[in-house]
This record gives structure tokens, sequence and C-alpha cells, in this order.
């Protein structure tokens, strides 16, 4: 009988990150081609007002006055702008879609935190990762700390990122507690072993996204099935922030070399400058679709994590920048920074001058190298990492 992996992984509905999904499809892949059934945890809150009081402080205290404002201003805006709303419902058709297809299936559900607890018990393993689960946001739901997870059954991270450079300062102790109870942690990047091997009585092993854990090979044949065909050189723009001068460094691209622009517009939200960039701007595209778009680019603009991971391992001409300015104390910039360190790209960081910087060529046959060697270690600590069932 076949050991069942219960995993807690960013894979919403109605949730259009490419990355998360790409992660997402990853962890499943090479979790069952290791023999093991694999399900994803799906908890559905069920909280009163006496749990709100609780954990409300807490909440506000990790930007989720944030989170409450951005969540009200995308309302307004959709009904200010009804062929934005419009557009907007075409991506999470097609994501939803895909979804259905590729995760429903495998979609467990536990509805309040009792059946969440109780349900833990029906698995040999519990994996968390990867992407930015550990974010100070999601500490207080005990459900992306493995806090839920019985102490009999082991508990596992994989690639799992925190999202930010330092822990704050409220939430220290809870999440030593938490981190000390995992049997084995793989963070994705430095900055995140660093807070683990400080924090906690653990020591973190560093480890491939999970999108890495396929070759470029596995994503084309992942992505074949794309209608998408553009016939003629274009660059392709994914960018999940919110600055105007990441935007005109692209307009400056596209005149530099005559090539048009496939642009995937308002991600996260609504920017007013997004509707001025683009010859092509698509909206239901899913993800097999965005492989198959930076597949064929001839350069890659991207401010994302995992657009950033696809443009290596596509093998493009690509330039990365941060999402917000170096100055601002709220940058996720660690996770770019380790990922380019790692395959010695430190100079696809944007500095002044685009053209120049993303016409230099890459030598891809030396990050094909560390690209196979992260891979194997990092699916060596995956497949061992699972055998912890077997010591409980």
């Amino acid at each position: 009988m076949k050991k069942k992996i219960g995993g807690v992984i960013v894979s919403y509905m109605n949730h259009n990150n490419y990355g998360s999904s790409l992660q997402a499809y990853a962890t499943l892949v090479k979790v069952q081609n290791l023999g093991y059934d694999f399900e994803f945890i799906k908890y559905n809150k069920q909280r009163n007002v006496f749990d709100w009081l609780k954990i409300g402080p807490g909440l506000l205290l990790s930007g989720g006055l944030e989170l409450i404002t951005s969540k009200y201003k995308s309302i307004i805006i959709k009904k200010l702008k009804p062929d934005y709303s419009k557009k907007q419902s075409l991506r999470t058709e097609a994501n939803n879609a895909f979804k259905t297809k590729y995760f429903v299936p495998y979609f467990r559900h536990y509805n309040g935190y009792d059946d969440l607890k109780a349900g833990s018990r029906n698995y040999d393993l519990v994996m968390v990762g990867s992407d930015q689960v550990w974010r100070p946001f999601g500490f207080y739901s005990n459900y992306w700390n493995l806090i839920f997870v019985d102490d009999a059954v082991p508990k596992i991270a994989y690639a799992s990122s925190f999202g930010v450079s330092s822990i704050p300062k409220h939430q220290i102790s809870g999440t030593k507690k938490y981190l000390n109870r995992l049997d084995a942690i793989g963070v994705r990047e430095y900055q995140a072993k660093k807070i683990v091997d400080t924090l906690s009585d653990k020591n973190a092993s560093v480890v491939a996204d999970p999108t890495i854990l396929l070759t470029k090979e596995e994503w084309l044949s992942f992505a074949h099935s794309s209608t998408f065909n553009i016939d003629e050189p274009y660059i392709f723009c994914y960018l999940l922030g919110t600055r105007k001068d990441i935007r005109k460094e692209v307009q400056t691209l596209k005149e530099k070399t005559g090539h048009k622009v496939v642009f995937l517009r308002h991600m996260d939200e609504y920017i007013a400058a997004d509707e001025e960039i683009g010859d092509f701007a698509p909206y239901n595209v899913d993800p097999k679709d965005f492989v198959k778009l930076i597949s064929k680019a001839e350069y890659v603009c991207t401010d994302s994590f995992h657009g950033t991971v696809f443009s290596i391992l596509m093998e493009r001409k690509f330039i990365s920048f941060y999402r917000v300015k170096p100055s601002n104390s709220g940058s996720t910039h660690s996770r770019i920074d380790s990922l380019l360190n790692i395959f010695g790209l430190d100079n696809r960081k944007f500095g002044q001058d685009i053209y120049n910087e993303i016409s230099q060529e890459i030598d891809y046959s030396i990050v094909a190298k560390k690209l196979r060697e992260l891979r194997d270690e990092s699916y060596e600590f995956l497949k061992n990492s699972l055998k912890l069932h077997t010591q409980k």
C-alpha cells in the first residue's frame, strides 16, 4: 500500500499567480514520481468573533491592514472599471480551468480547525512548501507552520520561504516553536536558512524551488499543448510590482530592439501605467501558456521570482528588477539575490542600461552544470525527507 503524503501548498482557486501554480504542479509530480499518494490539504477556516479578537492584534501588526486595504481597493477598482474586471475574469477562468484539471482531484478539504487537526492523522507525513508560506501574516492560521499536525506524524518543509529578511519580534517565540517541531527543513533562500539556524534548534538546507526539480525538456513537454504562437521576436514582460520606472525601461528596450512587447497586465492589482505597455496583452493565459511565452521570448523582463526561474530554465536573455526600490525596508529582494547568486547570474539584476545589460550573452553551459547539481542535491533532500515516515 502506498504511503500517503499531505501537502500544505499554495494552490487556491481564483488565485492567478503563475509561480504558485507551477511550484504546486512540480511538487505534486515529484512526490508522485517517488511512489507516494499525494493530497493537497485544504483548510476551510471557521472562526467566530472570539477567534478574531484573539488573533486580530497580531494580524494587524503583521501586515493585515495593508492586505485588507488592498482587498477593498480591488473591489472598488473592479466596480469603477468594468472592462478591467471582465478581463481579469478571463485570467481567473483560464487558471481555474488548469487547477480543476491538475489539482482539484487531489484536494482534500477540512472544515474548521478541529477537523484539520484530526485530519492530519490521515497522513503518513505532512509537508509544507514551497513559496512564501511562512510570511508573517500567515502565522496566525496555524496552518502553514504545521502546528495543526499531530505530534506522531512526521513534518517536513520543502523550499519554504519567509518572504521577509527578519521575523517580527512578536513572532520570534512562536516561530521557534513551529520550526522545532519539524523533522526536516528545506528553505529556498540563504536568508531563510539564517533565520532557521538562528531562531531554532534546527539546521536548514537551502534547496531548489520545486519548479527547478523539473528539467527544461519536462517543462517544454508540459507547455506543448499551449496554443499561443507568436511568429516574430518579442519581449515578454511579467511584472508583479507597481514601479513606473521599470515600465519605462521596458519601453526603452522596445525602442532599442524594435521588438514588440507581450505584457501580462495588472497581475496583482490595477496599475494605470500597464495600459500604456504591450503590443499584445493577453488575459486568457494559464500556467502552460506562461511557460511557453517565456520559452519563445527573445528577451524577458520580470520582477518575479518565478519569472526569473523560468527565464533561467528556458535559457533566455533576461533582466530581473527589484519589485520595490532597494531602499524600501519592506522588500523581498533576498529571494532574487539568492537565486541569481546560486547560478552566478548577479549581472542579470537591472543596473542602469537595460539594452546593454539584457543583450549580454549568458553561458548556459555553466549555468546548466550548477542547475543539475542543485537539482540533484535538492531531489535527494526531498527523497530522504519523505522517508522520515518510517521513523515515527
